[in-house]
C-alpha cells in the first residue's frame, strides 16, 4: 500500500510527465535535495536539475527524472526557484567556494547558533565584507552589561549580517556555559564553536581583557578595535565606528 501511495503521489505531483532521455541531466550540485509540493499538496523528495520555459526539471533520489510545470508547484517552491535563479539557494560548499575571506574555511565549518536552548550548526548565508569578532564570556560582568547594547544595535540595523557579521568568540569554560549565555542574551549572531574559540585565526585579534569587539575586513585588516595602542577604549567605540561605516555605505537602518 505504501508503494502504491508513493506512485500515486508522484503522478499527482508530476502530472505523469516523465523526462525523456534527451531531457535528462544531472542535478546541479549547488542545490540540495528538498521536498517539493504541488498546489494540491502532493510531495516528493528531489533535487533541482534546471528550470526553463515555465518547466521545472527534477532528479529523484532513486535516480529517476521528472518534470512539472512551474505553475503547478506550491508558492513556497516558486519562491525557492526565484532564489535559485538569483543564485541564493546554495549549499555551504558553493558559498564557501565564492567566499574570498581569509576566514572562510574556519567560519563555514565551525559556526554555531542557539535555537531555543540547543546549539546547532550555523551556515552563513552571505559573504560579508566585514566581521566583528566579539570576545566575551558569561562570567564577565562588563560583558553582560554590554551585550544587550550590542544585541539592540544588531537588531536595529537592517540587513547588517549581509554587510558585517558579528561572531561570538567565547571565553567560557565549556560549551554549555557558552550556549546558556547566548540563549540568555538572545544573541542574534552566530558563535565560533567552543572547541575553535582558541583558533589562531581569531585569537590574534583579542585584547588583554573582555568585552572586546574587533572589526576586521575579509582580508583580516583591523578597521576598529576596543584597544588603541594598548589602551582599552571599550567595545562601544567599535559599535559606533561600525554604525558610521554602515551609514557611509548607505546601509544604515
Amino acid at each position: 500500500m505504501k508503494h502504491v501511495s508513493i506512485i500515486l503521489c508522484s503522478a499527482l505531483l508530476l502530472g505523469a510527465n516523465a523526462v525523456s532521455a534527451a531531457e535528462q541531466a544531472k542535478p546541479d550540485p549547488q542545490y540540495p535535495a528538498r521536498t517539493w509540493t504541488s498546489r494540491s499538496g502532493s510531495t516528493i523528495e528531489a533535487r533541482l536539475v534546471k528550470q526553463e520555459y515555465g518547466t521545472v526539471y527534477l532528479a529523484k533520489e532513486d535516480g529517476g527524472s521528472l518534470k512539472i510545470r512551474l505553475a503547478d508547484l506550491s508558492g513556497e517552491d516558486r519562491a525557492y526557484l526565484r532564489e535559485a535563479k538569483n543564485n541564493k539557494a546554495r549549499t555551504p560548499a558553493a558559498r564557501a567556494a565564492e567566499n574570498d575571506s581569509i576566514f572562510a574555511k574556519l567560519l563555514e565549518k565551525h559556526l554555531v547558533s542557539v535555537q531555543g536552548k540547543k546549539v546547532k550548526s550555523y551556515e552563513m548565508a552571505t559573504n560579508p565584507d566585514y566581521y566583528a569578532f566579539y570576545f566575551s564570556a558569561s562570567w564577565c560582568g562588563p560583558c553582560r552589561r554590554f551585550t544587550p547594547q550590542l544585541v539592540d544595535f544588531y537588531n536595529k540595523q537592517k540587513d547588517l549580517a549581509k554587510f558585517c557579521e558579528v561572531i561570538l568568540v567565547s571565553a567560557d569554560q565549556n560549551k554549555q556555559a557558552m550556549a546558556q549565555y547566548m540563549a540568555d542574551a538572545k544573541m542574534p549572531w552566530p558563535a565560533l564553536s567552543h572547541d575553535k574559540a582558541g583558533s589562531r585565526e581569531v585569537v590574534q585579534y583579542a585584547g588583554s581583557g573582555i568585552p572586546c569587539l574587533v572589526l576586521v575586513d575579509k582580508e583580516g585588516k583591523v578597521v576598529s578595535d576596543s584597544y588603541i595602542n594598548g589602551q582599552y577604549v571599550g567595545p562601544g567605540r567599535v559599535m559606533h565606528d561600525l554604525k558610521t561605516l554602515l551609514a557611509d555605505q548607505g546601509k544604515d537602518s
